[in-house]
């Protein structure tokens, strides 16, 4: 038997995808229908075969998955957007061709909603996850053109998630439908991801097809969704996989990108990069071989301070605020910096705990905690109106970090720089500061992102060097 769960939230095609299927379906199944937030008008049409479950406020498509999912009784369930049209024995070819570990996709056509037939020449098999890159990165994305082969049944990389099928234990087995992703987004990210790194597949299964509405290009969602909603998912998604943080993953996201070697993807060098990366934090921090200046320790990369030096030289900052003063080194540097290629710009060393104050009479010192009321105020009025560049790398938990974006914004001038240190661990995991830092992009429209540590591919910087616009 095979359950059928669709959910839906102010859907007007509802009755008409449950219609289909109950015409097209050659084995037993069930439908079961989850209105969340609101009744169909008119009402569903009773039928034996078909359950209704419904929300008074609505709670979210994953969550409307898994609560159908908890009362299925099929061996199989199959999860279908309620703008939907399918194949004639759709569900008894699908069950013919799914092994315990596969999640399978049909063919996918655009649907006609003035005909309810497919668009024949809008036909999708294959679709692989975007690089993070891209303009619009880590999201089911589609080929410039499309593979062919004679395969039937074949791997995919990545599917929409309007429609998937699959053993009703093994979704369970796969955690159900992760519901920290917020309830809209990223679902065939989710699919993919877990049918892969499960040790399982992701297969397509030409020999049926299912035909999906696209209302998004025509007449937009019918519920509001808002951009914090939006980026919320797709954050969430964006660390869990590519940072390998998913619990029961027995690949990595490496290991897929590798396998299908994606558009805009170039794992192999990355992978290089990272251990590159590894192997210069162990040999220079890790053993106590950092850079200093003038005899001062630098807890920096070389290739930091030479990207540092770029910067003040092309930018000339007035005054550049030192976060993180520790033994004193890099405000020693930027000061000299600022000395010898600036315009005489000042340097601002701001610790609430340093380890050693080198005594330069050109350097203001201020011991005491960079988001405090007091250290705010004597920072705003030593600089005025002149321009300003930023460097935190003080406390590295998210929340301080965070507070030192929101506080220091509207210090930094514009083009200049706000870097962020140690947005990743030497292994190119995410910290705290780049959890900030992603954050920070969310609720800041003024900064981008550079890719200035591209020109030297490792450091402690990587990822951290924002530009005022």
């Amino acid at each position: 038997m095979l359950s059928i769960i669709i959910p839906a939230r102010n859907e007007i095609y509802l009755q008409k995808t449950i219609e289909n299927v109950l015409e097209n379906a050659e084995g037993e199944i069930e439908v079961i229908a989850v209105c969340d937030g609101y009744w169909p008008q008119p009402p569903i049409k009773d039928n034996p075969r078909v359950k209704i479950i419904h929300h008074t406020e609505a709670i979210g498509q994953r969550q409307s998955i898994n609560e159908a999912a908890k009362i299925a009784q099929g061996k199989y369930i199959m999860k279908l957007d309620a703008h939907c049209a399918v194949d004639k024995g759709f569900d008894v070819k699908l069950a013919a061709d799914c092994e315990y570990d596969w999640t399978v996709v049909p063919t996918m056509y655009n649907l006609d909603v003035k005909t309810w037939t497919p668009k024949l020449h809008k036909k999708t098999n294959y679709m692989y996850i975007s690089s993070m890159s891209d303009e619009k990165p880590f999201r089911a994305a589609y080929y410039s053109r499309q593979p062919k082969n004679d395969l039937l049944i074949d791997d995919i990389m990545c599917c929409m998630g309007p429609c998937f099928f699959m053993h009703k234990d093994r979704f369970w087995e796969l955690g159900g439908c992760d519901e920290g992703h917020s309830h809209w987004g990223q679902q065939g990210i989710e699919v993919s991801c877990k049918a892969w790194l499960s040790g399982g597949s992701l297969k397509v299964n030409k020999k049926t097809w299912f035909a999906h509405w696209f209302r998004a290009s025509d007449g937009g969602f019918p519920y509001k969704l808002t951009n914090d909603e939006v980026q919320k998912s797709r954050n969430y998604s964006q660390s869990l996989w590519l940072n390998n943080k998913w619990p029961l993953q027995k690949r990595t996201i490496e290991w897929l990108v590798n396998k299908f070697s994606p558009p805009g993807w170039n794992m192999k060098d990355e992978n290089k990069v990272n251990e590159l990366n590894q192997f210069f934090y162990r040999h220079i921090h890790l053993m106590r071989r950092d850079p200093t200046w003038r005899g001062v320790r630098i807890i920096k990369m070389p290739t930091d301070l030479t990207l540092y030096q770029q910067v003040i030289f092309e930018n000339k900052p007035d005054f550049i605020i030192d976060s993180g003063t520790k033994f004193g080194g890099s405000a020693l540097f930027f000061q000299d910096l600022l000395d010898l290629i600036g315009n005489g710009g000042k340097v601002i060393s701001i610790d609430k705990f340093p380890v050693d104050k080198v005594k330069d009479p050109r350097i203001t010192y201020i011991e005491a905690g960079s988001t405090e009321e007091s250290t705010l105020s004597k920072v705003k009025e030593m600089v005025g109106d002149k321009s300003v560049m930023v460097v935190l790398d003080s406390d590295h938990s998210r929340p301080h970090v965070k507070r030192e974006l929101h506080y220091y914004a509207p210090i930094v001038t514009k083009g200049q720089y706000m870097v962020v240190e140690d947005c990743y661990d030497r292994e190119a995991k995410l910290t705290g500061p780049g959890e900030a830092r992603d954050w920070f992009f969310r609720v800041n429209k003024d900064f981008v992102q550079t890719n200035l540590d591209s020109q030297f591919l490792i450091g402690y910087c990587r990822g951290g060097w924002l530009r005022k616009k």
